[in-house]
This record gives structure tokens, C-alpha cells and sequence, in this order.
């Protein structure tokens, strides 16, 4: 049987995180154009689109058949997806899929969102409370905040981790962020600052939350021979895997709260596609919106035992210049978090660093792996990208 054709990455395109005053429309305009630029190409070349479906409170509905209108394209796949937090991975993986099996010469993957633009008081809380149990749940306004407090205080409780340790997972990743001219915070807090900030759900305060925000990101992939891609270190999606376990938000079966069992099943066909092992991956990119869940996800990937995650960041082994380097661009916490936009963001800042042009490059960078998340990581899309064409 002849080897798929492992997609290759020709552009990229982001605007910064932060506040936008243009429409979503002309958010998706810029980064469209800005990934047919760096890859070189025509948007005639284009003969599919894919992106997670905008939040109810965009005021373009039907957003991918009006895109398709405006930029005059003929298309053989649109798809527009809802899955909270992994619908920009599930998207992306859709275009993966259809470059492979030849449904798609050329795909143009991307997310926009303004948050700035909705009442937190109002639309945006009703919408949060529908994500939860109906019955039980929403009734007693759980929050987002208030659930990934539930688990890390049992991932506290557990594994008798200082909760003041946490903070230095915050830190680490608003350096990196601060580092990245794309994020939204320009500097970062000291631990104190972490430790005093103003409380959201106890134990969380305000700095362990990511912070909403605009954002806008494309990306390019094509079956067109690896040599003609504009960057002069052609980049290819080696592998890609998706794992849902029987859970929502704090609702397990049998799988404790401290344990994200989806992140390791779903890397696990992700580097099986790409013929790697996690000990081949030189840099991570997860989706962590708060800062046990970092501490979780490597435990998950095995690059810290048990409990160990937040050891792992005191001993600077997560950090740029340490073995296994989590969230060089600052992640969700140091970089901002428009959620549908987060999984590009990761795939761009995974182009980044193989081409050698990140914010905070890992040297020799030849294989890179992101996740994306949804609710309390109950489902989980895996991405490794790779020089290796």
C-alpha cells in the first residue's frame, strides 16, 4: 500500500491577540491574505475551507458561506465546526484528511473571534452555563473558573503539591508570552503577584485563568510537492489523533479528576501516525488553561511521573532552555486565549519553531506536538508537525 501523503504546511497567517475594532470579517480577510503571501500562492489555489464555527454572539452568522462569497472561491469542502475549545483541531484535522485522500489539492484552515464585543454578565455567562449538566449544574451557575478549581484542588490535595508552586507555571509562561510579539501581555508577574491577585474560585486567582481576548490565525496546507513550499525548511503534518473520554467537565467515569487519560490516548495515535515516540518530540504546545493542567498534561505525556508536573517546572526542565520545553509562544496563559482561535495559534507557533523563526526558539527544533481541549480536557485533539516530509 503506497504511504499517504503527509500534508505540507505552505503559510501562515496571524493577526495579535488583544482588542480588535474590525469586524470578524476583516480579521479573517487579513489572515487569509497574509497565509497566501507567506506560502506564495493564489487564492485560486484554494479548493477547500475549513474552520470552527464563530461564537453565537458574532454578528455574521453562516460565516464560511459569506467568506466563500466574499473572497469569490469555488470550493470542492466547506465545513464549519462546534466543539468548544477542540473545534479549531477538529477542523484542522478535517483539512488534514481531505489533503491526504486527495479530496483537496490545496486547504485553507482558520478561526476567528472577538470576545471584547459580549456582556460577560449577560450572553456570554448564559452560553457558558448551557455547557454544563442542565439539571444539576447550570442551575447553580457553575462557571468555567469554578470547575478547573474543583480539580486543582484535588490535584493539590493528592499529590500534596504547594499550591503556591503553581504560580511559577504562570511565570514561566508569561515570560514566554511577554516574549512573544503576538500575545496579548507585554510583561510579566512576579510569583507574589500570581499568589496575590484578585481570587476567581478558590484556589484560582485571577493570573491562573487565560486571559479572553480578539485573535484571528490561518493556515495553508497543500499536496503540492514539499519544494516549491515558500519556506526554505518545507514543514509537514506528520501525524494527527483525537481521543473523547466518557466524561463532561467534572463528570468522570471511573477516571479521577487529576488524571487527563484523553491527552495520552490521543497523542499516542498522533505519534503513531507520525512514526515518532513523545521522546522524539523536541518542543510542546498544549492547550493548558490553567496551570495544573500544564502540570497534568506532562504527566499525561510521561515527561513527569505522577504528581510531578509542577517539579518538572521548578526544575526549569518545561522551560525554553530545559529537555522538554512547554509553551515556548507563552500558551494560553502567557499568550492570550481567544479559544477557537487557540489550536491554530499552537499550529502556528509549531511552524515557527521548525522554520526557526519563533518568538522563543528551541535550537535544532525538528518535530513539534500540540494539543487542543475542550470542557476539563474530556476530549482532545493531537498534532505533530515535522521537517520530516
Amino acid at each position: 500500500m503506497a504511504k499517504a501523503i503527509a500534508p505540507t504546511v505552505a503559510g501562515i497567517g496571524t493577526v495579535p491577540n488583544g482588542t480588535h475594532s474590525a469586524p470578524e470579517r476583516d480579521l479573517a480577510l487579513t489572515v487569509v491574505r497574509d497565509a497566501l503571501a507567506d506560502a506564495a500562492f493564489e487564492l485560486s489555489a484554494v479548493d477547500g475551507l475549513y474552520m470552527p464555527a464563530p461564537r453565537p454572539w458574532t454578528p455574521q452568522g453562516f460565516f464560511s458561506t459569506y467568506l466563500l462569497h466574499l473572497l469569490g472561491l469555488d470550493v470542492n469542502r466547506s465545513l464549519e465546526v462546534s466543539t468548544g475549545g477542540t473545534s479549531g483541531g477538529h477542523a484542522f484535522h478535517a483539512a488534514v484528511s481531505d489533503v491526504r485522500d486527495g479530496t483537496v489539492e490545496t486547504a485553507l484552515v482558520l478561526a476567528v473571534e472577538r470576545n471584547s464585543i459580549v456582556d460577560t454578565t449577560g450572553p456570554y455567562f448564559d452560553y457558558i452555563l448551557k455547557s454544563f449538566d442542565a439539571e444539576f449544574e447550570s442551575p447553580i451557575g457553575m462557571t468555567v473558573p469554578a470547575a478547573y478549581a474543583q480539580s486543582m484542588q484535588r490535584y493539590v490535595h493528592e499529590y500534596a503539591v504547594d499550591r503556591e508552586d503553581l504560580a511559577e507555571v504562570v511565570v514561566k509562561n508569561r515570560e514566554n508570552g511577554a516574549a512573544n510579539p503576538d500575545g496579548l501581555f507585554d510583561e510579566s508577574p512576579t510569583r507574589e503577584d500570581v499568589l496575590d491577585a484578585r481570587p476567581i474560585a478558590d484556589p484560582i486567582r485571577l493570573f491562573d485563568c487565560p486571559a479572553p481576548c480578539d485573535g484571528a490565525a490561518a493556515i495553508l496546507l497543500t499536496r503540492d510537492d514539499p519544494a516549491s513550499s515558500a519556506s526554505s525548511r518545507p514543514i509537514s503534518v506528520g501525524g494527527t489523533g483525537y481521543h473523547h473520554a466518557p466524561s463532561h467537565f467534572l463528570m468522570s467515569r471511573e477516571t479521577p479528576i487529576t488524571e487527563l487519560p484523553a491527552v495520552g490516548c490521543a497523542v499516542n495515535v498522533a505519534t503513531d501516525l507520525a512514526d515518532v515516540s513523545v521522546a522524539d518530540i523536541d518542543v510542546f504546545e498544549p492547550y493548558a488553561p490553567f496551570p495544573h493542567i500544564e502540570a497534568i498534561v506532562t504527566e499525561e505525556l510521561g515527561l513527569a511521573e505522577r504528581g510531578g508536573g509542577v517539579d518538572a517546572c521548578l526544575e526549569g526542565r518545561t522551560a525554553p532552555d530545559g529537555p522538554v520545553p512547554v509553551s515556548p509562544s507563552g500558551g494560553c496563559l502567557g499568550r492570550g486565549h481567544p479559544p477557537m482561535v487557540t489550536p491554530l495559534l499552537n499550529y502556528v507557533e509549531a511552524v515557527k519553531q521548525l522554520r526557526g523563526t519563533a518568538s522563543t526558539q528551541i535550537p535544532d527544533a525538528e518535530r513539534v506536538l500540540t494539543t487542543a481541549e475542550h470542557g476539563h480536557v474530556n476530549g482532545v485533539t493531537a498534532t505533530v508537525f515535522t521537517t520530516e516530509v
